[in-house]
């Protein structure tokens, strides 16, 4: 597990408070409950007791305890905030990335290909606790668990880097990177494929979207970028993938190369 390097990213928000806010962006929730009810009892004591001192006291405490919440909540990021925050994630992962292929950027031909998917299901190395969505004001479903495809185009081949990045954690896992000269690449193809995920409160996503890049010797590079499913169930819609773009750019690329 490895944790993202503070220098590499562009907010001025230290790290730790960056991930708390993430945190508090899929998990926090306003616990009104018991402040209100501590001013109710406030309440009545003052116009029912002659404990007045009791009353007020009650009423100051539940008013601090109920303000704290309102803060606590309103110090959530946005929705425009955690999608600043994943991009930087991203980038900080293209960096990692170029370095385990060991590829200098001036060897690209293009800019990396991103492809990024959500996951709300059982993954290795992911804590079940940490696996979360929320549908933002712009109706856009954000998840915390995302598979994350990288892809860089040089001269002479094409090299692919994938891992599940904990975005309530800020690490990459199950990382994983390959290499094909273009000459091997058959195919590169999006399909409608089977599932059988179990997502939260026991429903299950039994339909998804692949896509694929397959080479000659068997191997391939694949990620599920979307499903029906995982819409209905969140209620909203799902972020761009880039998965369109990332099929045509890398087309484009192969026919070009097998000229």
């Amino acid at each position: 597990m490895v944790t993202l390097d503070k220098n590499l990213l562009s907010s001025d928000v230290s790290e730790n408070k960056k991930r708390q806010r993430i945190r508090k962006y899929f998990f926090g929730k306003l616990k009104w409950k018991y402040p209100i009810a501590l001013l109710v009892i406030a309440l009545l004591i003052l116009f029912f007791s002659s404990e007045f001192e009791y009353g007020l006291l009650f009423l100051i405490a539940g008013g601090c305890w109920l303000f704290f919440e309102v803060k606590s909540i309103r110090s959530s990021p946005g929705d425009k905030g955690i999608d600043a925050w994943l991009i930087e994630d991203i980038n900080y992962l293209k960096e990692r990335s170029l370095q385990r292929l060991n590829i200098d950027q001036q060897e690209l031909i293009r800019e990396s290909i991103v492809i990024r998917s959500p996951v709300l299901w059982d993954t290795r190395g992911v804590p079940t606790k940490e696996i979360a969505w929320k549908k933002g004001k712009d109706k856009v479903t954000r998840f915390s668990i995302n598979a994350i495809t990288i892809i860089h185009l040089t001269e002479h081949k094409l090299s692919s880097y994938q891992c599940v990045h904990n975005f309530i954690k800020g690490v990459p896992l199950n990382e994983k990177d390959d290499e094909f000269h273009y000459r091997d690449v058959v195919a590169v193809s999006t399909r409608d494929i089977s599932t059988n995920y179990s997502l939260p409160d026991r429903a299950l996503m039994k339909h998804g979207q692949l896509f694929k890049l397959s080479v000659s010797s068997g191997d391939s590079v694949e990620a599920i970028v979307s499903s029906d499913d995982l819409v209905k169930f969140t209620g909203g819609t799902l972020p761009d993938t880039g998965v369109d773009g990332a099929v045509k750019a890398l087309r484009k690329v192969l026919s070009e190369k097998k000229i």
